[in-house]
This record gives C-alpha cells, sequence and structure tokens, in this order.
C-alpha cells in the first residue's frame, strides 16, 4: 500500500513538472553553401521512362545544372519454387562537381551485389612489397 501511495505521489510530481517544462529554443538551421544557385532553380530538360509488361524497364533524366543518370532493369530468372526473378539494374549518372570537375558513374547491381566504377570511386591503396611476400611466404608454408 505505501508503495502505492510513493509510486503515486512521484507521478503527480512528474507530471507537474513536464508541464512547466519549456524546451530552450532552437537554433536556427544552417542553409547548404555547397548549393550553387542554378542548383536552387534547376529544370529538368529531359526525361524519358519506359517499363514493359515483362518488367524490364529503363528510365532518362538530364537537368540544365549538369545532372544526368540513366538506367535499364531487366528481371533475371534463376528458378527454383517458387521461381527466385530478381531486377538487376545497371546505368550511370554524372555530375559537375564544386570544383568544376566532371563526376562519371557508372554501376551494376545484380545478384552479386552493387559495384560502382568511375573516377571519383576512393580505391585502395596498393599492398606493399614486403606484405605482399610475406602474404606468398605464408601461403606456401599453409600447403606444406
Amino acid at each position: 500500500m505505501k508503495l502505492a501511495i510513493v509510486f503515486a505521489a512521484v507521478m503527480a510530481v512528474s507530471a507537474a513538472q513536464l508541464g512547466a517544462y519549456r524546451p530552450p529554443p532552437s537554433a536556427p538551421r544552417p542553409v547548404a553553401t555547397r548549393v550553387a544557385s542554378s542548383d536552387q532553380a534547376a529544370n529538368v530538360l529531359r526525361y524519358d521512362n519506359d517499363i514493359q509488361p515483362d518488367g524490364t524497364f529503363g528510365y532518362a533524366v538530364q537537368i540544365d545544372n549538369g545532372i544526368n543518370t540513366q538506367v535499364q532493369g531487366a528481371p533475371r530468372d534463376f528458378g527454383g519454387n517458387p521461381p527466385i526473378r530478381p531486377i538487376v539494374y545497371q546505368g550511370e549518372f554524372s555530375w559537375t562537381s564544386p570544383e568544376g570537375q566532371p563526376i562519371n558513374i557508372k554501376f551494376v547491381a545484380d545478384e552479386n551485389g552493387y559495384s560502382a566504377t568511375g573516377d571519383a570511386i576512393p580505391t585502395s591503396p596498393p599492398i606493399p612489397d614486403l606484405i605482399a611476400k610475406s602474404l606468398a611466404y605464408l601461403q606456401k608454408a599453409q600447403k606444406k
């Protein structure tokens, strides 16, 4: 009984304080500084969209600020029961970086995952010679 009275008192105090709580005024949100004024008023120059009854599709978008994309997709039949038919995508997109450099990315998304290629995609550095030699030595040692 005492526990119920203490619980009710704690709840009453909490509820009373909750009504008096005022969150601090929020600071104004920063505006993105990397957006060029031409991007704010960008216009679509071309939009093509093609969807077929068999599940294949394609679309292309070109915007006057230099953003372009083109994608095709088609279901790939792997058979099975129930049939497995994932959609395989391939395409490319491009834009101009804030430094004025054109960026082009090509990609494929299929049963092996997403794979993108392009100059803007980071690549791992080459394996140093000493590490490559030690890996070859370990591989030889495991075979013995």
